[in-house]
């Protein structure tokens, strides 16, 4: 997906005509290199109702917001922001004023030891500002899905990072002699449990699943569609979706996005 070819000079977006100003937009921060006009058009082309900016950085951006040029009506629904700009943007979130719940975030890495390196070093403020990590390194069709997967909310880290990110929450996890982290903790238990009842009702379920149906859901997870999956298991899309409706029903989930947020859950 990432193309190493080009030059970080950065080229003026089309101007943004009025019959597009419905659109929700999803807002690349970083240079053409790594987000290049290919990338927007995928975008546009793979997302009903979506229109793909980019902006140099997050000054520039913000600049845009602050002025409202950006036409009324449109706002930012998914904000992905280049590795290298990484602690702009964390400190950015500190103090932003433009984000809503709405808004998903993601930061976009080249390969699996950028990925480790953000965890690394942002694991907290990753887990606190449910910031994704997105690798620019895959397929495309497994680039889009992990994109679809963000904008419906998942809070996605590849696997090569979660050791990173374990170690992060140990290191914030509070001391049993602290009286104010206990309380803090206290007051944040319903949260808690019921993160902790999702992930118990996720184990419960994956462990009820046959071994063909486990390999379904990891090829479901990693983002492939139902007749990639079927040309790899050499069976038909049919039989894709009788074991996809029988990975959901014993996964108590509604559709194959919530089963991949399951999947990733359990760290299968």
């Amino acid at each position: 997906m990432y193309e190493p070819r080009g030059t970080d000079q950065d080229v003026t977006h089309p101007a943004i005509q009025p019959s597009m100003c419905q659109k929700d937009l999803f807002t690349f921060i970083g240079s053409q290199r790594l987000f290049s006009e290919v990338v927007l058009r995928t975008i546009e082309t793979e997302f009903d109702e979506v229109r793909a900016s980019r902006f140099p950085d997050l000054e520039t951006w913000d600049l845009v917001l602050s002025n409202h040029i950006q036409p009324e009506g449109q706002s930012t629904r998914l904000l992905i922001v280049d590795e290298r700009q990484a602690d702009r943007f964390m400190s950015f979130l500190e103090h932003q004023d433009h984000l809503t719940p709405r808004v998903r975030l993601a930061i976009a890495v080249r390969d699996d030891a950028s990925a480790t390196e953000v965890v690394e070093r942002w694991g907290a403020r990753l887990s606190t500002y449910t910031v994704s990590v997105l690798p620019m390194n895959l397929n495309l069709t497994a680039w889009v899905q992990l994109i679809r997967l963000i904008d419906c909310g998942a809070h996605y880290l590849p696997v090569c990072s979660l050791g990173a990110m374990q170690a992060a929450r140990r290191e914030r996890a509070p001391s049993s002699d602290n009286a104010l982290h206990d309380t803090a903790s206290h007051d944040a238990a319903p949260a808690t449990s019921a993160k902790d009842a999702r992930e118990e009702a996720c184990a419960r379920g994956v462990a009820k699943l046959t071994p063909r149906e486990r390999e379904v859901l990891k090829l479901v997870a990693s983002g492939q569609p139902n007749k990639m999956i079927a040309n790899e298991l050499s069976v038909s899309a049919h039989t894709i979706k009788l074991h996809l409706h029988r990975i959901m029903t014993k996964l108590g989930v509604t559709n194959r996005t919530e089963a991949a947020i399951c999947f990733h859950s359990q760290n299968c």
